[in-house]
């Protein structure tokens, strides 16, 4: 997902980068740095931009682990840059070329996905407020809300769809069925909201644009594409097809995953019925055309993807969750770093990651992606870094309101994105996750808390934070009693967050659950201490106290069992269920049964005065802790069989 501390990694970067870039010398460690063929010929608006870019590889090269890197920068429509850095093929000694190695662009695909659809709008065939369901042939979205799904919300992030993609999301088998009509009908999500109330970022909306577009232009996804974007612009080495085609194969850039100190090579992953959404390999050289076209309105030489009207229209925004920050345009998101305002759009597979912004003011554009496994870090302070060499723009220094202590408290709380599940058992991830915690710092400002340092936010407008040492801005928004209820941050507009449930707090999900452990354990210690009066007890004693015991047992190695499930399986769990978890998932089940017969032997012992008080008070917590349990199950989906 999206990376968003961004403070500690791009100040030592930018210290780095002018380093190397005096006179450090990428070469010096990496692999290879491979040059576009024409590149030496095209101007350099930007000083020293090549030994900028070698030190910045260089510098990420030893902080990060990657594998492999690719880079295009144009301007004025020409390219200025474009560079591999790595190895291709470690084991055939192949190094990473701008013009050739391809790299998966995950989400970046989308931008394709959501061009195809301007087309078919600019064609007559789509009306961007027209119910979605017009132009489904085999499923309808269901009518959960008055409101239908339009395109507009399918473009900006705001169709109202819950996350989802356990089980089915990628998987790494060439010959599965990749039918997207059939994929978007047997994984439609529950919708959770009212469509434009908030931003939530969508895989399967963007899938359902795929498809739509194949359904009224009546080619199939890949082949319209093709057809009507990638050929007209000479993007050769660029598809959304799964497996690769047989021409362009060999010049894949492997996905290699740092195992005890070796690169280990990793399967292909197929997105299958979800290719709309991610399933894109492309080169540096070719996005560099993809950029060339959409700042040039829609036009690349004599190709013309777009008319002008409808790249100005796709490039203009859409939907803002607040008027004051970056928003959502017609599938691409803006950006605003030093001033400048960029639309594009990143993307992250689990063996890539990409970004691609272009700056309609400077005419320029960037494409980068990186072949890692440990995170976006890089692709996401390229950019900034590029921005803050050559657009440096010195912070505003602010100060703090001296009486905002007085309205702090009503801003402190638990937030969370609307970007999660919430009807299957993949709900339970969000156990991991403690959402984004606001709280007053006494000395007129507030803490948030969710990255890897707090950071430190100054009002400067009606419920409008900025950063204090950067410049990240958040805006919080009021539900219709004046109460604060949403929070907005400015650089991801599809990704709106509220107020935490209260069953979502850490008390509710944490704290509660290790006291019932607790308890449990005490179940097991009581009797090995006190096993010996057991022979002496009457036979109800003696059930509720096996009773107490089976259900203590179970809820322990169901929990510890869950836990090491997800832990050991991770990027597995996308591709299937494993089959131990649906074993596992029998204990819930039995908890049943079993916490409604403690249920009955507590009230029976307070009924029947057949115990001590404190050994009927001790049963009576470990019962409520059962049924706590059962609860907690309940409410992240944990009970039954809840998957797809």
């Amino acid at each position: 997902m999206i990376k968003i501390m961004r403070t500690a990694l791009a100040a030592v970067l930018s210290l780095l980068v002018l380093f190397f870039a005096a006179g450090g010398g990428a070469g010096s460690t990496l692999a290879q740095a491979q040059d576009l063929e024409n590149e030496a010929a095209a101007p350099e608006p930007y000083p020293d931009l090549s030994a900028f870019v070698d030190g910045m590889m260089e510098t990420q090269f030893k902080l990060l682990d990657i594998s492999a890197m690719t880079v295009s920068i144009v301007k004025d429509g020409q390219v200025i840059l474009a560079r591999g850095y790595g190895m291709q093929n470690r084991e055939k000694d192949i190094p990473v070329t701008a013009d050739k190695s391809l790299f998966r662009i995950g989400s970046t695909s989308k931008l394709f996905t959501w061009t195809a659809i301007m087309q078919q709008l600019e064609q007559g065939n789509l009306d961007l407020d027209t119910d979605v369901n017009e132009y489904l042939k085999d499923f309808q979205i269901p009518d959960t809300f008055d409101e239908p799904i339009t395109l507009k919300h399918v473009l900006t992030h705001t169709a109202g769809f819950e996350e989802g993609g356990l089980g089915y999301l990628i998987n790494y088998d060439p010959d599965k069925d990749a039918s997207i009509a059939k994929f978007m009908a047997k994984y439609v999500p529950e919708r959770v909201n009212a469509p434009g109330a908030y931003g939530s970022y969508s895989n399967y909306a963007t899938v359902l644009a795929g498809l739509i577009v194949q359904n009224v232009s009546g080619v199939p996804f890949d082949d319209y594409v093709e057809q009507n974007i990638f050929e007209p612009l000479g993007m050769n080495n660029t598809t959304f097809r799964e497996p690769l085609p047989e021409s362009i194969r060999d010049d894949m850039t492997i996905g290699y995953k740092r195992e005890a100190g070796v690169y280990e090579p990793q399967p292909y992953e197929i997105l299958g019925g979800f290719r709309p959404a991610g399933s894109v390999a492309s080169t540096a050289a070719d996005m560099a055309k993809f950029m060339m076209a959409h700042l040039n309105g829609g036009s690349l030489g004599d190709a013309q993807i777009l008319r002008p009207e409808t790249a100005r229209l796709m490039h203009s925004v859409l939907f803002q969750p607040d008027d004051r920050l970056g928003g959502m345009a017609h599938g691409f998101y803006e950006e605003y770093i030093n001033g400048h305002r960029l639309i594009g759009h990143g993307g992250d597979t689990f063996q890539y990651h990409t970004d691609m912004m272009i700056d309609q003011d400077e005419n320029l554009g960037i494409f980068v992606s990186y072949q890692t496994f440990t995170g976006a870090e890089g692709r996401t302070e390229f950019i900034k870094t590029f921005y803050d060499q050559y657009y440096p723009d010195p912070l505003e220094e602010i100060t703090p309101p001296s009486d905002f202590n007085e309205r702090a408290d009503k801003y402190a709380g638990t937030y969370i994105f609307w970007r999660r599940n919430f009807s299957t058992i993949e709900k339970a991830m969000g156990l991991a996750s403690g959402g984004f915690t606001v709280a007053p710092s006494g000395d007129n400002t507030l803490i948030l808390s969710a990255f890897e340092e707090p950071v430190q936010l100054v009002e400067i407008g009606d419920n409008l934070f900025r950063q204090v040492d950067g410049r990240m801005k958040v805006a919080f928004g009021e539900n219709a009693d004046g109460e604060i209820q949403d929070m907005y941050i400015d650089f991801i507009p599809f990704m709106a967050l509220s107020r935490a449930p209260a069953f979502e707090s850490t008390f509710f999900k944490m704290l509660l659950p290790l006291i019932a452990i607790i308890l449990f354990f005490t179940v097991w210690t009581g009797w090995l201490y006190r096993r010996k009066d057991y022979k002496t007890m009457q036979a109800g004693e003696r059930n509720a106290i096996r009773l107490s015991m089976a259900t203590s047992a179970i809820n322990v190695v169901f929990i510890l069992l869950f836990v090491g499930i997800f832990a050991t399986y991770q990027v597995e769990l996308y591709e299937s269920i494993p089959t131990i978890l649906k074993v596992s998932l029998i204990m819930p089940v039995l908890l049943v049964p079993a916490t409604i017969g403690m249920l009955y032997f507590a009230l029976t012992s307070w009924r029947e005065d057949f115990w001590r008080v404190g050994r009927r008070v001790h049963y009576s917590l470990v019962t409520a802790s059962a049924v706590f349990m059962l609860i907690f199950y309940n409410y992240w989906n944990i009970i039954g069989w809840q998957y797809h």
